[in-house]
């Protein structure tokens, strides 16, 4: 028989460490899905609990087991998965989560419909003990996520389903541990397309065991990091004031209220961010520098102290960012202000 026909259409990649308390819910999410063309690699990273009798009861011939000899960590287990993955693609599963029941099909029409993109994430739903459930959300274009990968992870790591010839050797970063799969991002993004189904297509388990719970202040830490590598890549230093300037003017919120010293850094940080991306062409121009002056024009209005020095400035470096309605509105409350004064 040609074993080419054997060949799975995707591989999961579901690396399993002391799991036995969800572990089941996990695997026969993956076995109930409506594409059923595909093999799960579940790697046992040596537990010390029932993870391996729990596997070892199902029957399915699309699980494929294996056991590291010693615990070895999630970053390295996740690499040897990639190793052995034999499908056209792979998807990755984490022990404690559930995957609904239509999200390979649904990622597989989306990559080969797309063979540009590499990377197809979905939305996901956070839930916990005694909590409402919250969908998380990421944006949906390539030119987006890629832009919102300066600051923040924004392809949920258990939902990803990755091209097998767009990941080619890349693997996880075992420097970055906590932050590796935000990290892989940030390289491949560079070499293929990213897209999010705006759907939540799998149940995100958020209690206190996860790994992103236990090793938090790392994650900030390497995320930070992260932030510096691609600020480098476009010819600006790594310095920690670079990288939080960044992160207040990219990250998921400003701060609540700025100084007039403050937001005049910011300001001549978004300026110099976007000639340095004007030179490299890393970043779409037009959405880079929309998405610049939206989180300018937030900024300007948290803030409660602004003068007249401030306002000056911002008219000499941002002059088109008035434009906006809320802007115009903040600067003739200004000027009645000045003018009483």
């Amino acid at each position: 028989m040609d074993e080419d026909l054997k060949v799975p259409k995707i591989s999961v990649v579901m690396p399993v460490y002391n799991g036995e308390k969800y572990l089941k819910e996990a695997i026969d999410s993956i076995l109930n899905q409506t594409l059923i063309d595909f093999e799960l690699l579940i790697i046992n990273d040596g537990s010390s609990d029932h993870t391996e009798s729990i596997v070892k009861s199902y029957m399915d011939d699309r699980i494929v087991y294996l056991k590291n000899e010693q615990n070895i960590g999630l970053i390295k287990t996740l690499n040897k998965g990639l190793d052995l993955a034999r499908g056209e693609f792979i998807a990755r599963m984490d022990q404690d989560d559930i995957s609904l029941p239509e999200r390979f099909e649904k990622q597989i029409s989306v990559l080969e419909k797309n063979p540009e993109i590499g990377v197809c994430g979905t939305w996901f739903t956070l839930f916990r003990e005694n909590q409402e459930d919250q969908i998380i959300k990421h944006p949906e274009s390539n030119d987006s996520i890629k832009i919102g990968l300066l600051t923040s992870c924004l392809v949920g790591h258990p939902t990803v389903m990755i091209r097998k010839m767009a990941i080619g050797d890349y693997r996880y970063d075992i420097n970055y541990q906590a932050a590796e799969d935000y990290e892989l991002w940030t390289r491949l993004i560079k070499i293929t397309g990213f897209h999010n189904i705006q759907e939540s297509l799998l149940r995100y388990r958020f209690h206190h065991t996860n790994m992103s719970v236990l090793e938090n202040s790392v994650q900030v830490i390497n995320s930070k990091m992260i932030t510096g590598n691609q600020l480098q890549y476009i010819d600006i230093s790594n310095s920690e004031e670079n990288i939080d300037l960044c992160r207040d003017l990219l990250g998921a919120a400003p701060k609540f209220r700025y100084t007039n010293d403050e937001f005049r850094n910011l300001l001549t940080f978004a300026n110099k961010l976007e000639f340095q991306n004007s030179k490299k062409k890393v970043y779409d121009e037009e959405k880079f520098r929309g998405i610049i002056n939206k989180r300018l024009i937030e900024v300007f209005n948290k803030t409660a102290n602004q003068n007249f020095s401030t306002l000056t400035f911002l008219l000499k470096n941002r002059k088109e960012i008035i434009l906006q309605r809320s802007m115009i509105n903040n600067i003739k409350t200004l000027a009645k202000i000045i003018l009483k004064k």
